[in-house]
């Protein structure tokens, strides 16, 4: 797998650098003696990380009792955990040649999963949420690297699928070489990150997780269910999308079948998705 993926990569014309700030705090964090103000020097060092993680922690979302207002309070308040959620979603973010219409629902597309993931995984006990945020960040990671790598293919390719030509994954195969499963799978193994997050980003729309990779990865199954389910309310809901897309039925998609939920079980969280979403936007979005 590690040799497809490294074919993969080469073959991206123009790869996005590794989120040098997101890089530096994961380091600092796996030191079991690191100090919070060096953890501020590092996040300080990109504004437009620091500002979103100010943002951000002030938002409903992480329900904090009282205003945020500076990096160290903000880091000592979230804890380590959410700290990496946030500063991995602020770098995710930035990582744009620019940001216009189409990045902003890539980005919107991102962050909106990775709230819709985190919900579920607390609703339904199916997986860690802050690790479930991640993996809904992440898992469509490939469309940002191939906007980011090939701009006009990429615009030409979500056109088409506007136009009627056909869905996403018939027609990606057209103007890519790769699936952007594939591509963001590939790059995430590159940048080093998890292989829990490699595995979802591959599998997020197939859920073809095989029993090897089950018992190598305890709990990816359910992960990659929950990451499969965000996907389908966010997009039932329009977040990420031109307009919300009712013909989606999230009771029978692979993951909600996979979590053996009720029709009651999704509707409530379509609806918890859909307020979260829609109280958090301003701090996430924008």
């Amino acid at each position: 797998m590690s040799t497809d993926f490294q074919t993969v990569v080469r073959s991206i014309r123009d790869l996005p650098p590794v989120p040098a700030v997101a890089t530096k705090v994961l380091e600092l964090l796996g030191d079991p003696n690191v100090n919070y103000s060096k953890l501020g020097e590092a996040i300080s060092s990109d504004p437009a990380v620091s500002a979103r993680l100010l943002k951000v922690a002030n938002s409903a979302f992480y329900s904090m009792k009282r205003q945020i207002k500076t990096l160290d309070h903000a880091i000592a308040i979230v804890g380590e955990r959410t700290l990496r959620s946030l500063v991995l979603a602020a770098s995710l973010e930035g990582m744009n040649k620019s940001y216009g219409l189409l990045e902003k629902m890539l980005w919107e597309d991102s962050i909106g999963c990775a709230i819709g993931s985190r919900i579920l995984a607390g609703k339904f006990k199916s997986a860690d949420p802050e690790e479930a945020f991640l993996a809904g960040l992440f898992r469509h990671l490939g469309k940002v690297v191939m906007n980011y790598s090939d701009a006009e293919s990429y615009r030409a390719l979500v056109e088409a699928v506007y136009s009627g030509e056909g869905s996403y994954l018939e027609l990606e195969g057209k103007y890519f070489p790769y699936a952007h499963a594939v591509v963001g799978a590939a790059v995430l193994d590159k940048w080093k990150f998890s292989r829990t997050l490699v595995m979802v980003a591959l599998h997020h729309d197939d859920m073809s997780i095989s029993e090897e990779d089950e018992e190598e990865h305890d709990g990816l199954a359910p992960m990659v269910a929950t990451v499969n389910m965000a996907d389908q309310v966010c997009a039932r809901l329009g977040i990420g999308q031109r307009e919300p897309n009712e013909e989606i039925d999230v009771v029978n998609c692979p993951g909600a079948k996979a979590l053996e939920l009720s029709e009651e079980d999704v509707q409530k969280a379509i609806a918890e998705v859909e307020e979260v979403f829609g109280d958090n936007r301003e701090f996430f979005i924008g």
